[in-house]
């Protein structure tokens, strides 16, 4: 066992080979960082609301669509079922970025409201305050550690008094830990249900017009199962909420907290994950480890020749095989540990890259536990015996009599190093050409025609409070040469704008309602088809063509009645896309608004011209003097962007994926290509001996290698059609799959290929015959 655990010879093989050391612990070390992060991801995910005490009473009721519903829900449930315990309704997409003033500071913060109860539901940690009163009164709140710090410093938050967009003061009662791994996203402050009606008036335990902004969570009793109710449920809602009567719903979905996060109700509410992405993420952490195992495996069948001397001395001095065997799995083990050693620190200094490009806060705690302990172990034992098994069986089997001749040499080569550098092109390729894929069906999604204008234009919510301010601001904007023009609108049609929903002729439609100003018109270059010349009618609406196709009116009608009101038709907007390409497309009311009629617009949208950053810099400038709060504005085509967040985010990991894949590859073969000439240093000799000249030797030594790529090709290029073929079906606006991809994914691992063996080539087949016989 001592003479096992003895790895000084090893140590000085590793001393004297210093390329392949570095390739090995490169390859490994850096695959393994990626493994380490991609495991702490997917255990995040797996484990989403699971440190709630209540996990498996906690429910949504919402519908197949979404899972919002009105405030008043789950009071209505409660009173009607004794097998809920308690109810907690929570909006979340009315607080965000609301102005928090406390004392001189102008903060910006988001808000959640909610009901007292959701420190009963919800264990959340709180860090200071009686947990069960931290939302008694009306107008407590509790603030999260990290904007405690900010708009407090060093100061005691309890007690003290925050004002919230000049509409409503509320005392800060606690402070919980900033909210991690749930459904629930990160909140500033939490205040109550209550409060969210002095914001929007729709929204109120009494008032169930607005049925998209509250998740009911309810609090089941022990034992109890309310998804056997929901035909009941349907039932009582078809007899009392609007939503079913018009029937815009037609399913109940009792949803467990358990299943929120990767399930197939969406939510814009709450934090939902991708299932298919850790998957994705999962398999390609995968394909690199194998990479790097099959970079050691390669490497040490080349180094066999050198190795298989040293083994073969052992068994003549009376080593077993089985000794043999062990010693050599003891050594990739000893080089994984190293490895994984560095790829930890790596993933340590790469962690906040990470949190970056996931959009997640991870922490390294988990991998503390005995349990991931355990596994880390057992993993490194697995990945260093998939390294090292086949290089010990080999060489561990080698006669010493083969050793002597050279033939043990010869044989290793021919074996295996075809089929690992065919496997990783294979892989390389496949990867190279979903980079291609994805990032050209992303870049066709974003640059898709919205029918509007969507270039230099900036979008920021109105953060003004008072119209005073509001006036100031636009002066000072007017003033800037790089400001073309300034409007109001409430909403965009990219970052969306209100729902009127209603019955028509018996028919339940959904309308979304856009205002704006004349020069909010202009700036998007909306059209008017035709104008029925009826400015000054109360209560009118244009409407965009897919209206009329819907209501089946022609576009001359004066006028249409909807939920018993008639409406005056002022004319026809020329259709354009709501949100992005991919959204289905819905009618539009459109209404022309006058701040001074009193109107509040939600947004302003500037126009720009000259270098954008520089027109950017100056509007913040503008916003920030005049408002005291940080400018959270956005260019639309940003906007538009960020709707595809999820599908870059996923392009962005391939490539990453993709680049470490050939650059692993690369090394692997600049390594494999100079054993593997060294091997043929010989048999060079003898050709140019025999006449052969330069360039036909360097023209067989590269076309070698070449080869493997060309199989690799042949074999990659229907599997990545395959499986980009599926991906791309999912979008009904997509690029078509060309021959060009797969002939650019081709070429381009074939010139990093030639490049990797070229110089080595070059040098071998220039080499003086004498001195490679002599050296053989």
């Amino acid at each position: 066992m001592n003479n096992l655990l003895n790895i000084k010879s090893f140590l000085k093989f590793l001393s004297r080979n210093k390329g392949y050391t570095a390739i090995d612990v490169f390859g490994l070390s850096v695959s393994l960082m990626f493994v380490i992060l991609i495991a702490v991801y997917v255990e995040r995910e797996l484990n989403i609301d699971k440190q709630q005490t209540n996990y498996e009473r906690i429910v949504t009721v919402g519908n197949e669509i979404f899972l919002e519903s009105a405030v008043p829900v789950p009071y209505w449930l409660e009173e009607r079922y004794p097998e809920i315990e308690k109810v907690c309704p929570v909006v979340i997409d009315q607080g965000k970025n609301k102005q928090i003033l406390y004392g001189d500071k102008k903060l910006t913060g988001d808000i959640v409201y909610a009901d007292s109860t959701f420190f009963d539901l919800f264990s959340f940690k709180v860090l200071d305050g009686d947990r069960d009163r931290l939302l008694d009164d009306p107008y407590s709140a509790v603030v999260s550690e990290s904007f405690a710090r900010k708009a407090f410093g060093t100061d005691t938050p309890i007690g003290k008094t925050l004002h919230i967009n000049d509409s409503t003061n509320v005392t800060v009662t606690g402070i919980m830990e900033d909210i991690n791994r749930s459904v629930i996203p990160s909140t500033d402050l939490l205040v109550r249900i209550e409060r969210v009606s002095e914001f929007n008036q729709s929204l109120s335990k009494t008032n169930p017009g607005n049925a998209g902004s509250c998740v009911s969570f309810l609090l089941l009793k022990p034992g109890m199962d309310l998804k056997a109710r929901t035909d009941e449920i349907m039932s009582f809602f078809k007899e009392r909420y609007w939503l079913y009567k018009m029937e815009f719903a037609k399913e109940v979905r009792v949803v467990p907290l358990s299943e929120i996060y990767f399930g197939n109700t969406e939510s814009h509410s709450l934090n939902q994950g991708d299932r298919r992405f850790s998957l994705v993420l999962m398999s390609v952490g995968i394909l690199i480890l194998i990479f790097a195992i099959i970079n050691y495996i390669n490497l040490t069948v080349a180094q066999a020749g050198q190795r298989a001397k040293e083994m073969a001395t052992r068994r003549l001095l009376g080593s077993s095989r089985v000794e043999l065997f062990l010693r050599l799995m003891l050594e990739a083990t000893f080089l994984t540990v190293v490895s994984f050693a560095i790829g930890l620190l790596l993933a340590k200094a790469a962690l906040p890259f990470a949190n970056d490009l996931l959009q997640v806060r991870l922490t390294f705690d988990v991998l503390a536990t005995p349990l991931w302990m355990g596994a880390i172990l057992l993993f490194i034992v697995l990945t260093g015996a998939l390294s090292g098994l086949l290089p010990a069986v080999m060489i561990s089997s080698a006669k010493p009599i083969d050793v002597v001749r050279g033939t043990f040499r010869r044989q290793t080569k021919m074996v295996f190093s075809k089929f690992f550098i065919t496997f990783q092109n294979v892989i390389t390729i496949a990867m190279i050409t979903a980079s291609l894929t994805m990032y050209l069906q992303i870049d066709h999604l974003i640059h898709a025609p919205l029918g509007y204008n969507t270039t230099n234009i900036i979008e920021s919510e109105n953060s003004f409070r008072t119209e005073s301010e509001m006036e100031r601001a636009e002066d000072l904007l007017r003033q800037l040469p790089m400001v073309k023009a300034v409007g109001h609108s409430n909403g965009t049609p990219s970052s969306g704008t209100n729902n009127l929903s209603g019955i028509y002729e018996g028919k339940s439609l959904s309308f979304q309602q856009v205002q704006v100003d004349s020069a909010a018109f202009h700036i998007f270059g909306f059209e008017i088809k035709s104008d029925n010349r009826l400015a000054d009618a109360d209560g009118g609406w244009y409407l965009n063509e897919l209206a009329f196709k819907q209501m089946e009116l022609p576009e001359d009608a004066p006028s249409f009645k909807m939920n018993e009101d008639m409406k005056p038709i002022l004319g026809v907007i020329r259709d354009f896309q709501l949100r992005d390409i991919t959204q289905e497309n819905s009618p539009v009311m459109f209404r022309f608004r006058k701040t001074e009629s009193g109107w509040w617009p939600w947004s302003y949208v500037i126009e720009v011209q000259g270098d954008p950053m520089k027109a950017y810099e100056s509007v913040r400038k503008v916003f920030e003097e005049v408002a005291g709060v940080p400018f959270e504005g956005q260019f639309i085509d940003q906007g538009i962007q960020e709707h595809f967040e999820s599908q870059i985010r996923l392009t962005k990991i391939v490539v990453i994926f993709a680049c470490i894949a050939i650059l692993i590859s690369l090394l692997g073969l600049l390594a494999m290509s100079t054993y593997f000439i060294q091997q043929r240093s010989q048999e060079v000799a003898i050709r140019k001996v025999f006449g052969s000249d330069n360039r036909g030797i360097l023209v067989r030594l590269v076309g070698t290698f070449l080869t493997y790529v060309g199989i690799a090709f042949v074999i990659a290029t229907p599997l990545s059609w395959y499986f980009m073929r599926q991906w791309l079906a999912d979008y009904s606006y997509r690029i078509t799959l060309t021959p060009l991809i797969f002939i650019a994914a081709g070429l381009f691992c074939l010139i990093i290929s030639f490049l990797a063996v070229f110089f080595q080539s070059w040098h071998a087949a220039n080499e003086n015959p004498v001195n490679s016989v002599k050296n053989n």
